[in-house]
C-alpha cells in the first residue's frame, strides 16, 4: 500500500544520502583541494537538482530517486576522470595551469560522449516509456544538464580563479 511506497523512498533517500557522504569523504581523503572543489560541485548539483525538482513541482519516485543516483555517479566520474589527467600532466612536469588546461582538454572527451550517449537512452526512454519510466527519464536527463554544468565548466571556473589568485607551483590533486 501508500506506506510501503513511502518506506521504499524513505530508504532510497537515506541511502542516497549514506552514499553520498561516503563519496565526498573518498573525494576528500583521496584527491585533498581537488577533492574539495569537485565535492563543492557535486552538492552544488544535487542543490540545483532538488531546486528545479521543486520549480517545477515534480513529485519524489524510487525511479527518480535512481536517476539522481545515476547523475551523481557520473558526475563524480567525470570529476575523477578530470582529477587524473590533473595528475598525469604535473607529473610530466607541467605547471599547474598548463595541468589544469591539459587535464581537462583529455578528459572532456570521453566526459561528452558518456554524457551525450546517456542523455540520449534518457530521451529514448521519455519518448517511449510511461509514468515512473519517463520520471527516471527526466530526472536523468535533467541532472546530466547540471552536472556537466557543474562538475565540468564550475570546477574549470573554481580552477582558473584559484590558480590566477595564487602563483601556485603545485596543485592538490
Amino acid at each position: 500500500g501508500p506506506s510501503l511506497g513511502k518506506d521504499s523512498i524513505r530508504k532510497g533517500v537515506l541511502s542516497f544520502a549514506v552514499g553520498t557522504v561516503l563519496v565526498i569523504i573518498f573525494m576528500l581523503v583521496y584527491y585533498r583541494g581537488g577533492g574539495a572543489i569537485a565535492d563543492g560541485a557535486l552538492v552544488l548539483n544535487v542543490l540545483i537538482m532538488a531546486g528545479a525538482f521543486a520549480a517545477f513541482g515534480f513529485t519524489l519516485s524510487l525511479p527518480g530517486i535512481a536517476g539522481i543516483v545515476l547523475t551523481v555517479g557520473m558526475a563524480v566520474d567525470a570529476n575523477v576522470l578530470i582529477l587524473e589527467r590533473i595528475r598525469e600532466e604535473l607529473r610530466l612536469g607541467k605547471t599547474p595551469r598548463a595541468a589544469i588546461e591539459a587535464g581537462y582538454e583529455r578528459a572532456w572527451y570521453a566526459i561528452r560522449d558518456s554524457n551525450v550517449t546517456t542523455f540520449c537512452s534518457g530521451l529514448i526512454l521519455f519518448q517511449f516509456g510511461t509514468g515512473p519510466v519517463r520520471g527516471f527519464a527526466v530526472t536523468l536527463c535533467l541532472g546530466i544538464l547540471t552536472s556537466l554544468i557543474t562538475g565540468v565548466f564550475g570546477t574549470r571556473v573554481v580552477y582558473d580563479a584559484v590558480v590566477s589568485r595564487r602563483r601556485l607551483s603545485t596543485v592538490s590533486v
